[in-house]
């Protein structure tokens, strides 16, 4: 799992999955690695946040040619500390999300936690390789 976190660390932008029902849902989003935690965190009015409340099944995967993960798992909620250091780190990347906040045009996030159930590691840097699954 550690070459997953690596991985993880060097990149910010994931693309998550959530369903509700036989209904799934597809979305582009930053997310942070805090120790060895993945975070993400969305407005709590939108699809992703109502899908997770009705199913904490999530996945969700992260691309840097030729290397890429796909993480399954279910969702709790972060410490407060997690929090600080995702809140922190998108404001370093995004500072035109503080003056947003800060004017009322965004809604406090909700966060969410991935506990990994599978990781799912591809490494096509020599070439096709079968994917090495790695149970979190």
């Amino acid at each position: 799992m550690e070459k997953v976190f690596e991985f993880l660390k060097k990149n910010h932008v994931c693309t998550v999955a959530t369903s509700s029902g036989d209904i799934p849902r597809a979305s582009a989003m930053d997310y942070y690695v805090v120790g060895n935690a993945v975070i993400v965190a969305t407005s709590p009015n939108s699809i992703k946040a109502n899908n997770l409340k009705k199913n904490n099944h999530i996945s969700i995967s992260v691309q840097n040619m030729p290397q890429f993960v796909t993480l399954d798992g279910s969702i709790t909620e972060p410490t407060k500390a997690e929090i600080e250091g995702y809140t922190h780190q998108l404001m370093v990347n995004h500072p035109e999300f503080k003056e947003m906040m800060e004017k009322g045009m965004m809604e406090p996030f909700v966060f969410y936690k991935l506990i990994i159930k599978t990781a799912y590691w591809n490494d096509f840097s020599n070439g096709m390789a079968p994917t090495e699954i790695i149970k979190g």
